[in-house]
């Protein structure tokens, strides 16, 4: 009896273990299926979309840029042709004043005093002259008494005639229409003549020498455009013509002088500023793509080319490029694409070599 007894206990012993490692065997088997489901959705990766550019053709300005200063074509000192005592000052440094305006006057007495006496000396000779005319016609004088009084009479209105012009030159008159520089001297100051006391500028027309280099100066020539960019343009150009090309190149710089020549109504340029003048010789048609398809490491500038890989996705591949200088956003193409490549733009530095992409927008 006891053992049927323990021959029961053990077979239900034997049927609790099979049913355990049943139950064992299907949730290892749940735990793998779920863990496999779960390695399958993290190995499928999300593939990224970009926009394009399609490498063309376009219209760049072949041009060399210089740093220059720009000077007035007129610039005048002004300088007293005299000695004198400076008595009267009108004028104002910055003026803006008309030709004709009075500057500076120097004392006129002196000269006054030595005019009105000569004045005199020319009216006194006129009369004998006139005397001695009526006379020889009466046969009283002789012809070369006659002839002497009036040679005496236009010897003194000459030096009359001259020192009168002398004392015009103790006033000092604007000669242009101009703006006037700092003045040097004030009232009462004693100068001598060509000491120049103030300047007169004339801003509205300017002109800017550039020396290019030897290999560019069969190209020079009369007329060719120059745009000039300066910080009170904020951002745009005025244009110029080039009005004076050298004969000959500097012995030791090997270069060549160029002169343009440029029209300031509004005054905004200013004589001896410093300005950036880009010589244009020309237009070519040269491959581009915009600014921000390429980016810069190392000193080296690199874009993304977008190659077909299966439908609608592509392979990039870092390509190492040489650009030329940007015109209007976008980069002339000197090596290392050709025509019809596709480059990625924008948010470049997101992506890497061997990435998989697809194009949403294509330019």
């Amino acid at each position: 009896m006891r053992q049927r007894h323990g021959n029961i206990a053990n077979k239900l012993t034997n049927r609790q273990q099979i049913s355990s490692l049943l139950l064992g065997s299907l949730a290892f088997s749940s735990i793998f299926s779920l863990s496999g489901c779960q390695g399958n959705k993290a190995t499928q990766q999300v593939v990224p979309t970009v926009d394009a550019y399609t490498v063309k053709e376009q219209l760049f300005k072949r041009e060399a840029t210089y740093q220059s200063t720009l000077v007035a074509i007129l610039e005048i000192p002004m300088s007293p042709e005299i000695d004198g005592r400076i008595i009267a000052m009108p004028m104002r440094e910055g003026a803006y004043v008309k030709a004709g305006t009075l500057l500076y006057r120097l004392d006129q007495r002196p000269i006054e005093g030595q005019a009105n006496a000569e004045l005199a000396i020319a009216q006194n000779a006129r009369v004998n002259a006139e005397r001695y005319l009526i006379a020889n016609f009466s046969g009283a004088v002789s012809q070369k008494e006659s002839d002497d009084y009036r040679a005496s009479a236009k010897a003194s209105s000459e030096i009359f005639k001259s020192r009168k012009a002398t004392l015009a030159y103790k006033q000092v008159r604007a000669p242009i229409d101009g703006q006037l520089g700092a003045i040097n001297n004030k009232l009462g100051d004693y100068v001598k003549a060509g000491t120049p006391v103030t300047s007169l500028v004339d801003n509205s027309r300017l002109w800017v020498a550039m020396d290019i280099p030897a290999e560019l100066a069969h190209e020079a020539r009369i007329g060719q455009l120059v745009g000039l960019t300066a910080p009170g343009l904020k951002g745009r150009q005025v244009y110029g013509r080039v009005t004076f090309v050298a004969p000959a190149l500097d012995l030791t710089t090997q270069t060549l002088m160029l002169r343009a020549t440029f029209n300031n109504p509004d005054q905004v340029l200013r004589h001896k500023q410093r300005v950036e003048a880009k010589l244009i010789f020309g237009s070519v048609k040269e491959l581009s793509i915009p600014e921000n398809a390429a980016f810069l490491q190392a000193g080296q500038s690199f874009d993304y080319v977008a190659s077909p890989k299966q439908g609608s996705v592509s392979t990039l591949k870092l390509t190492p490029i040489k650009v030329g200088v940007s015109q209007n956003n976008m980069y002339p193409i000197i090596s290392g694409l050709k025509n019809g490549d596709k480059v990625v733009i924008g948010n470049l530095s997101s992506l890497s070599n061997g990435d998989s992409v697809k194009i949403a927008g294509e330019r």
